[in-house]
C-alpha cells in the first residue's frame, strides 16, 4: 500500500513540473500554439501515466523508480534484483510502454508487463 502512495506521489508530482512553463517561453509561442501543445502533452503524460499503473507492482516500482533518475544499482538494492536484471527490465517496460502508449485507447484491458 505505501508503495501505491508513493508511486502515486511521484507520478503526480512529475505531472505538475511537466505543466510549469516559463514566461519567456509562453511569451515565445506565437498564437494558441502553446495551448494546444500543453494539452496535446498534458494527455500524453496522463496516459502514461495510467499505463504505468496497470503494471505489476515491481515493475511499477522499477520503471517509477528509473524515471526518478535513480541508476540500476541503485533499484537492486531497493527491490533485491541485480543490476542487469533491473537495466533488462527497464528496457523491456519502456518497450510495452512504447507500445502500448501507440495502441488506440479500447475498453478497459490490462497492461502486465512479463
Amino acid at each position: 500500500m505505501a508503495h501505491n502512495v508513493a508511486t502515486g506521489h511521484v507520478v503526480r508530482q512529475s505531472r505538475l513540473r511537466n505543466r510549469l512553463v516559463s514566461i519567456e517561453t509562453i511569451e515565445a509561442t506565437p498564437g494558441n500554439d502553446h495551448t494546444e501543445h500543453a494539452a496535446s502533452q498534458a494527455q500524453a503524460l496522463e496516459r502514461l501515466s495510467t499505463l504505468i499503473q496497470q503494471l505489476k507492482p515491481l515493475d511499477r516500482q522499477i520503471i517509477v523508480s528509473y524515471l526518478e533518475g535513480m541508476d540500476a544499482g541503485s533499484i537492486g538494492e531497493i527491490t533485491g534484483l541485480s543490476p542487469a536484471n533491473i537495466a533488462m527490465k527497464v528496457h523491456r517496460i519502456k518497450n510495452i510502454l512504447k507500445r502500448r502508449f501507440g495502441e488506440p485507447r479500447t475498453g478497459e484491458g490490462g497492461l502486465h508487463a512479463k
